[in-house]
């Protein structure tokens, strides 16, 4: 097994082709993992398992990485995120990884209205991160009170866009096949309806934006198709 994995990691090279059809010199890789390679994953979580220990919790999918801090006061909880960054930043060049200052954000959450527009003030190498008031992590808003409207409010215009297209093709005498629209609905509709909903389901904008009626008529011909984890936390909705 040692040496299988050996010989996926050495001896790699590429050549880049633009659409033209110009090609470059030859190129060979020196580090990282293939991508795609269903091992990449694994030797990565192997290549980093010992991350230092930091006072923030830290949250990991794939070569994303979150931390997560919680202090009484906000000069705390900075001194705390940039100690916690230098540890990490440290621990990247030792191991040859560089940090995306340019992916990375900050961001606060607490339910003081007072203090809804004060930035947080993380520094890597004496440059400020990012601060964003509702950043993307893995697919979901996170705004700063975690109700979820924001990501929910995205959400209802990606799944009502997707339900007009599917309605176009669903004429009596023309349109495509019951099985069809029913294949078409689950697999563009429900995927993103659903996507992390026990992350947001409790949410009191779930209902609101999600329910069939609030999101187009057309949803309730689909009512039996299957059942939906979303508005409700409690009792899900049947669409």
């Amino acid at each position: 097994m040692v040496k299988f994995i050996m010989e996926t990691l050495s001896n790699r090279s590429f050549i880049l082709q633009t659409s033209s059809g110009q090609c470059s010199r030859l190129r060979r890789l020196k580090n990282g993992v293939p991508q795609g390679s269903v091992l990449s994953p694994m030797l990565f979580n192997v290549y980093i398992h010992d991350l230092p220990d930091t006072a923030s919790r830290k949250y990991g999918y794939a070569d994303d990485l979150a931390i997560m801090l919680s202090r009484p006061t906000w000069k705390a909880m900075e001194e705390g995120l940039n100690e916690d960054m230098g540890t990490l930043v440290a621990y990247l060049r030792r191991w040859r990884l560089q940090l995306s200052v340019g992916k990375s954000v900050a961001a606060a959450y607490h339910l003081s209205t007072r203090e809804a527009r004060r930035e947080l003030e993380v520094r890597v190498d004496n440059k400020c991160l990012e601060v964003q008031q509702a950043p993307k992590y893995l697919g979901v808003r996170l705004d700063r009170t975690l109700s979820f409207k924001q990501h929910l409010e995205e959400v209802k215009a990606t799944v009502t866009s997707r339900v007009a297209l599917i309605r176009r093709l669903a004429g009596t005498t023309w349109g495509a096949s019951a099985k069809t629209l029913r294949i078409s609905t689950q697999a563009l509709v429900f995927s993103a309806a659903e996507y992390c909903a026990p992350v947001w389901s409790r949410s009191p904008h779930a209902r609101k934006y999600l329910s069939p009626e609030n999101i187009h008529p057309f949803m309730s011909s689909f009512l039996a198709l299957k059942p939906m984890v979303v508005p409700q936390a409690e009792k899900p909705l049947k669409l």
